[in-house]
């Protein structure tokens, strides 16, 4: 069934969403660091302004802007793996909001070990899907790379 531009956008913005809200935990599982009393603020924020619009801020600054016209320019094929690619990520989701709060909370080591080894391998799959889809637009000229590296090199540490 071919994937059109606006639902190919909201692809987008559901992926970019779910990076925005786990970002953080992943980066303290890989180091291993307690939970904050305040959870600190994203320094680079993408919200999907209209149904064909997705705004990506920097300090408040926009940077970058992904419209459901840039998504027009690819294959039916590659906005199918678009939305694949936000279902396997909304997949991974829904396992890591119900594993992460468990992580390091049994008396028993091994199912501490057990619940760790869930989160990275959950992990590392959501980080396959961001850079595939990074990719993605990358080819379409928009960089969000850049703007999502500490997110990647969280990545880069889990593939260690």
């Amino acid at each position: 069934m071919p994937i059109d531009p606006i639902t190919a956008i909201g692809a987008v913005s559901t992926v970019l969403t779910i990076v925005d809200k786990v970002a953080n935990q992943i980066q303290r599982f890989v180091k291993k660091e307690p939970e904050p009393a305040v959870e600190k603020p994203h320094r680079v924020l993408a919200t999907q302004e209209t149904p064909t619009t997705i705004v990506v801020r920097e300090g408040g600054q926009v940077v970058e802007t992904i419209t459901a016209d840039d998504l027009a320019k690819l294959d039916s094929n590659s906005r199918a793996l678009i939305k694949a690619l936000e279902d396997s990520m909304q997949g991974y989701y829904d396992i890591w909001v119900v594993v992460y709060p468990q992580r390091d909370q049994s008396a028993d080591p091994v199912v501490n070990a057990r619940i760790n080894r869930q989160l990275q391998e959950t992990a590392k799959k959501m980080c396959a899907d961001l850079n595939t889809l990074l990719r993605y637009l990358d080819s379409l000229g928009k960089y969000l790379a850049d703007h999502y590296n500490a997110f990647r090199f969280v990545c880069q540490q889990l593939g260690q």
